[in-house]
């Protein structure tokens, strides 16, 4: 193995979300918009399905063209099923221009400083060559024009996803970002919610 960067492949077999939700997450530490600290448990609905989308940073130009995707496509069916949505920023910076920009139409929260969240849900980093994706940054300075962001304000490494847990606390639908462009598709989002 060279420098870590030829090593045999693990498994594609990822770890999976603790089939209770709502249980794993009650403990957890995160950020309300103000920056004080509470437990997720106490901010997520105890008699309702949720959906999570843990984001990648609240300037993302990438991160707010999908908020502003669920917020049009997805939000209308989180309402008529009674479905909490709740987006997970990894830090507080750009949470400002995020609400002023009414990006997302659902609670917002933000990661604590030891990531609890992101570590309970195994989410990854991306690799630093990603950065060099010609099409990313051409997407991305596009998405910039259009939604707004700093690109390279905060952790720019991490990923995201979307997690759904039925009323019981069930996970019922997980997608976990491998790169910075591929979300989890509205259209399987929605077929989730509409059997909640």
């Amino acid at each position: 193995m060279v420098f870590g960067l030829f090593g045999k492949c693990k498994d594609n077999e990822e770890e999976k979300a603790p089939e209770n939700l709502r249980a794993a997450f009650a403990p957890l530490g995160v950020l309300n918009p103000k920056g004080e600290a509470v437990k997720l448990g106490d901010v997520l609905a105890k008699d309702k399905p949720v959906l999570l989308w843990v984001m990648r940073r609240f300037s993302c130009p990438f991160c707010r063209a999908y908020a502003v995707k669920l917020r049009d496509h997805v939000g209308q069916k989180c309402a008529e099923k009674g479905v909490q949505m709740v987006g997970l920023g990894l830090e507080m910076a750009g949470i400002e221009a995020f609400v002023e920009g009414k990006f997302w139409g659902g609670d917002l929260l933000v990661e604590n400083e030891k990531q609890e969240v992101h570590a309970l849900l195994n989410l990854k980093r991306a690799s630093i060559l990603k950065m060099f994706d010609i099409g990313m940054l051409k997407e991305g300075m596009k998405l910039q024009k259009e939604f707004g962001g700093n690109s390279t304000e905060g952790d720019g490494f991490v990923l995201g996803g979307v997690f759904i847990m039925d009323k019981a606390g069930k996970c019922v639908f997980e997608f976990k970002q491998k790169n910075f462009r591929k979300d989890a598709e509205v259209q399987d989002i929605l077929s989730v919610l509409e059997k909640l």
